[in-house]
Formats: structure tokens, sequence, C-alpha cells
């Protein structure tokens, strides 16, 4: 069976991964290397940085992470290092209660002015305040280009959007809020999340400029009794949530939470760093302070021991399968995926054809007014669909990047309507699977057609012995299929693998060594048809040396004396002469007679069939001249001129001279002219005469002071 002549609905990029519905999925993994991986846990021991309580933590635009403490000290660490910095600053600026970095500053609540003040970023001088009069001011975040406000306003809560300048620019009610306590800001999916007090404690989702909420989450049900203290996030699709069981008497956590609520972590605090004071996040770390300093848990690619399961979960669009002869709907589900021991991956599928089933599915996956997660679950829900659960567990530590394929059955599917769902999940101690592609086959060629008659009767059997054993063998053979499929690639210059370069290029009889780079080599197989038209020629032997120094301006020059320049003919009655630069040929040193203008021990007599032309010796003499450092021509000399020669005239001679780069420079504006800065000062085999050159000696003051036109008196 090959693999072309297989149809299937494939997904394996970012943009047929966003075709689905998706809920826990790395959305970094997903948009860098377009593989669906579970959420990075974080590391339950933390690295501490000691710091009378400390408040606060931020991470600014540059991803320096800034906290201060109660001793008027704010600490600065920068992100390549992991010692911070200590800076005396204000009061305001060290004990606030949340820090919000923007291009403009840094940005504070003062609670005895209740007003909001600006700090310069590197002074930490206050540069600007902004008053909000007859209002409580609650809580600041940021949404990218703005500082938005959370206020009390008589009891009615509102956001007020404030520019750089400390200009209102906008005021928006929050309806159905009431006892704000907090308020964060998720950039990417452009969404307020305000934690609301009061029993029972609720998160509520707004749009931007939207009065009305979005939904909500009652805090109780993430985590039995819990009770939140701190709300954050890392600004992009993280919600961080630090609190305690049973109030303020039970374990302290923080509770990750993806855009959507749902628990994506769950770490545990020690008692000595209650109560938290702050929490924030980077990229990769968690930051929570409280009284004995700053609190930094990294992210990690294992589950850590003690931690939850992690999981995620894709639920592809409706697939459709034509009509066919035959009545063959579905074959497999093929997925491509890493699964390293104490992982798993699940394989299932909802199919119909009533109607009225395929539209209500339909109809939750395209309610865009619900979170993607919650649309999820809604189809889930549909125990009576879904159907064929095949769960396949790691067994083996794997390397990083390797991936297998796991294999589910479709073809006892008869419905032409289908749905398939993945989860990937992860134990404590295990590191994280990620799915690279994900294809579902409905048939095209199959191995029943092999088969007699007989046993093709079988497939219309339900729950047949003979289809299974077929689907299994189509199964198991389906890496064979592939590896016959990509053959063509192997060849392919363009496509074939770096191993594979040697054996065409010796198949297409081309100019080869095996100690050229892979980078070499590629682009003299790719240019292979060239380089057998060109043999022999002056376009040819351009083209090999192109492969070897690609780039502009060119790193070689070919001169071809005998072509470029040819022969000076002086005078004559039917000649003028010739346009310079032009050869000078002459009589050899053994064409004289023995005669009277015979000169002893240089006269010589000609060997036989020795030429007297005059002009043979400079005849078909090509010089290549190649511009390469010191490095190069030590890698390049045991065979360059090896493969030069594969490329000359029979009858040509070869003059190979390696020359710097300036050498090959002109004054005319021909690509070859650059304009350079000038050269790191050095002595080498590469210091040119007159152009590196050794920096001058420090100067000194002289007995008659600084060399200025002032006079020191």
């Amino acid at each position: 069976m090959t693999a072309e002549k297989q149809r299937s609905y494939r997904f394996g990029t970012q943009a047929q991964w966003s075709a689905c519905i998706t809920a826990g999925v790395d959305s970094d993994a997903l948009r860098g290397s377009g593989i669906i991986r579970p959420l990075l846990p974080y590391a339950l021991l933390p690295v501490l940085h000691e710091a009378s309580g400390a408040s606060a933590p931020t991470v600014t635009r540059a991803g320096e992470i800034i906290w201060g403490d109660d001793q008027c000290v704010l600490y600065r660490m920068p992100p390549t290092d992991d010692d911070p910095l200590t800076f005396p600053a204000p009061p305001a600026l060290t004990r606030a209660t949340r820090i919000v970095a923007t291009s403009s500053g840094l940005w504070v609540l003062s609670t005895s002015r209740n007003a909001l003040e600006c700090y310069d970023e590197e002074s930490l001088t206050r540069c600007l305040t902004v008053e909000l009069p007859n209002v409580r001011l609650v809580d600041i975040t940021s949404d990218g280009d703005f500082v938005v406000v959370l206020i009390d306003d008589h009891d009615v809560w509102k956001t007020v959007r404030i520019d750089a300048r400390g200009h209102v620019v906008e005021t928006t009610a929050l309806h159905g809020v009431a006892n704000a306590e907090a308020i964060v800001f998720l950039r990417r999916a452009r969404r307020f999340v305000v934690l609301v007090g009061g029993r029972p404690q609720k998160l509520v989702w707004f749009a931007p400029r939207e009065e009305n909420p979005l939904f909500s989450l009652a805090v109780a049900g993430l985590r039995p009794c819990y009770a939140a203290m701190k709300l954050g996030s890392d600004s992009r699709e993280r919600i961080l949530l630090a609190g305690a069981d049973g109030g303020t008497s039970g374990g302290a956590h923080v509770l990750v939470l993806d855009a959507e609520g749902n628990v994506a972590g769950d770490v545990p605090l020690d008692s000595g760093d209650t109560p938290v004071t702050g929490v924030a996040a980077t990229k990769d770390t968690l930051l929570v302070t409280g009284p004995r300093g700053l609190l930094l848990f990294r992210s990690a690619e294992t589950v850590p021991e003690g931690a939850t399961e992690v999981r995620t979960t894709i639920v592809t669009p409706m697939l459709y399968s034509p009509d066919r002869e035959d009545g063959r709907r579905w074959l497999r589900v093929d997925a491509s995926a890493h699964l390293p021991k104490g992982s798993s991956i699940e394989i299932a599928f909802a199919a119909t054809d009533d109607v009225e089933t395929r539209d209500r599915l339909n109809g939750i996956v395209a309610d865009g007014a619900r979170p993607e997660s919650h649309r999820l679950r809604a189809l889930l829900s549909e125990p009576e669909l879904w159907r064929g659960r095949t769960v396949f567990e790691g067994t083996e530590p794997t390397a990083t990047d390797e991936r297998a394929l796991y294999s589910a059955k479709l073809f006892d599917v008869a419905e032409q309507q289908l749905w398939v769902a993945v989860t990937l999940s992860a134990a404590p101690g295990a590191r994280l699977p990620w799915l690279a592609e994900l294809n579902v086959l409905y048939p095209g060629l199959t191995l029943m057609d092999k088969l007699p008659s007989i046993y093709q009767r079988e497939e219309a059997q339900p729950d047949s012995f003979v289809r299974n054993l077929v689907g299994v063998l189509e199964t198991t053979t389906q890496e064979v299929d592939a590896r016959i499929a990509s053959m063509g690639s192997h060849v392919n210059p363009s496509t074939a693998p770096a191993k594979w370069l040697d054996f065409i290029a010796r198949w297409l009889g081309v100019p080869w060594d095996d100690g050229l780079s892979e980078r070499q080599k590629r682009a003299i197989v790719v240019r292979a048809a060239e380089l057998a038209k060109g043999r022999g020629t002056r376009a040819g032997l351009e083209t090999l040396l192109d492969c070897l120094l690609p780039g502009s301006p060119p790193r070689f020059r070919v001169t071809d004396t005998t072509a470029d320049h040819g022969f000076a003919i002086v005078g004559g009655d039917s000649c003028t002469g010739s346009a310079l630069p032009a050869m000078l040929g002459g009589r050899t040193r053994w064409s004289p007679e023995l005669d009277s203008r015979a000169v002893l021990g240089y006269t010589r007599l000609p060997c036989p069939a020795q030429l007297d032309d005059g002009a043979w010796q400079l005849a078909g003499r090509v010089r290549v001249e190649i511009a390469a450092t010191p490095t190069e021509r030590k890698a390049w000399e045991p065979w360059f001129r090896a493969l030069v020669m594969e490329l000359m005239p029979v009858t040509a001679r070869l003059e190979l001279r390696w020359v710097s780069a300036d050498a090959l420079c002109t004054d005319r504006l021909d690509g070859t002219l650059t304009i350079t800065s000038a050269p790191t000062t050095h002595l080498g085999v590469d210091a040119v005469t007159g152009v590196a050159r050794l920096p001058e000696r420090g100067t000194r003051l002289s007995a008659s002071g600084s060399n200025i036109s002032t006079r020191l008196r």
C-alpha cells in the first residue's frame, strides 16, 4: 500500500491545530514548534532571595525582576543574573501592594494620598502623580498600552484607563461585581480577570471596554475550602492565585490557572512564607514574596514528585468521509507523539449520522460566547457518543526529540461525521509528552483489496476477526510504507539527509571530497546539472567555486590570461596593434642558432618535437584566486586543488593562489567594493601590512600639563 494514495485529514501545524478546540495547551510550544504539549509545571523546591518583608514582585518588559521590602530597599535582578542588586527607594514604591512596570515607568498606588504615582525605572524618582478624587483606588494592572486602575466609586466598581501622561482615557463600569479586591490582564487572551471577595469568592472575566462579564468561576471550586489572598499573572496567559485552605489557618498554595480558569498547577508553600504579599511570573519562573523574601519556582520539563498529574486535550472539528461503492468510511487514526515513561496518550472518537446530533455538536464548537475549554468539556460530556477509547502508555525512557506512531482503528465506523479526541497526560516524575502530528485516515487503498473476495466479505461483518487482523497489519507495516514513500526525498538533493549526499554525488559524478562541509556538499549536488554541462569551461569552474564559496561579493576570481587579455600584436600593414593590457610573447631561450650570436651558457639546442612558438608558455594558463581565512585554507588545502582540476580543460594549467579578501577588491562599483569598519587590531598570520595597525600608546600628561590651549596657572 503506497502512502501517497491514502487520503487523510492532517493536523501538524499551528494553523491546522487552531481548527481544533483545546484545553491546557502550552501556547509557547505550539507557536514555536507546532506541537501540542501540556503547560510546563513549576518545580516544588524554590530558590530563596532573602529580604525582610518582601512584597510586590513585578517583571519589566526587559525581563528584569523587581521587588521591595519593608526597609525601603528595592531589589532588581537582571534576566541573565541570579544575584539581585539593591537600591534605596521611596517607601511608596518599596511597600506597595503591587508594582506595574510599563514603558513609561513603575506605577504604584499611594494609599496615603489615594493617588496613582509613576516612578522613573532607572533613577527611582517620582515623575508623575495622578489623583482620582472621591473614589477609592483598589488595584492596578496594565493592558499593554495603558495603566488600568480598579476603583470603588461609591459601591460601583469601575476600571479607569490612564495613559503615560496621566490623562484619563476611558472609564468602564463592571456590572455584577461587588467587593472587588484585585485585577489582572491577560494579553494573549485579551481578558481582564477580577477577584471578587466575600462569600463565596469568585473570579470574573471581562473583555476590554465591556461592562458585562463573560463568565465567572467560584474560587472554592478550584480547591476544597480554598480562600484566595493575592491575585497575579504572567501578563500573557496564566493566572496566579495565592491563598490557603480554610482561610489563613490551613496550608498555603499558589494555584496556577490557564486563561480560562482551568487548574494547570498547584504549588505548596512553607508556613514561613505566609502570608503571601505578592505573586507574579515570568515566562518560565513563578515569583512569590512573603516574610522571608522572594521565592523563585522554576518551570520543569518533568512533573515534580508530589504534584498533580498534568494533561491536555484536543478535539478535532467535524470530519466527513464521502460515500463509496464499497461502503467503507474510515480507516484509522495515526498520532505521531513523543511519549516518555510515565506518560500516556488516549485516542477516542465520536461518530454520528443523525442530523440533530450533528447540529448540536457543531453548535457547541461554534459557540464563541463560551470559553474554548468549556466547549471542549461540553463535547466530552456526551458519553453515549464517544467510544473506541485506546490508551498507549510510555514504557521506556526516550530521547527528548524521539517520537513514535500510535494508531487506533476506525474501520468499524460506518457513520459519515466523525470527531477525534486526543488526551496527553503525565504522572508525577514523568517527562512531558507532546503530539507532533495527527492523521485521520479514510479509505483509499487498503490491504483488504488484496485479499480473495471470500475474505473481503468479512469486512462487512461487525467485529470481524479478519478485518481486525488486516487492520493490525496495516498499522504495523505503516512504518515500511512511510519509508518507501520517503525514498524519493532521500535522493532529492534539496531534501536528502547529510549521510546520503556522498552517495548521490558519486552517482552523479560531480567533483567531490568527503571533507566538504554539509553546506558545500548540498550546494554541489543541487547544481550537478550546471557542473556537468559546464565541465571544462569557465562557467563550470565558476559554478563550482560559487558552491564552495557562496556569498556576495564573490570570494574568488578566475583569470584566463589567454582569453581575457590575448597576445599583443605590434604593427603591420593590416594591423594597428593591440589594446592594453595584453600579453607579450617572444622567442624562447633555445631558439638562437649556432652562429656568431650564440652565447655560451645561454643558448640551448631544441629537444625533439620541442615547440618554438614564443607564446606556448603563456597560453592555457588559468589563475584562480581564493580569499580564505587561515583556518579555511588549512581545512581546504588537502582537497581544493583536486576539485578545481576536475572542472579545468584538459590542456589548461592551474595556478591556485590563496589571497586575502582585500586582494579581490577594486576601486570600481562592480560588486567587489565594500565599505567596512577598520579591522580588529592583532598580530597573526592573517594580518595585512598597512591595514592591521597596533593601537597607539596611551597618552600621558607632559611636564607642562595637558595638551589644551588654556594654560594651567
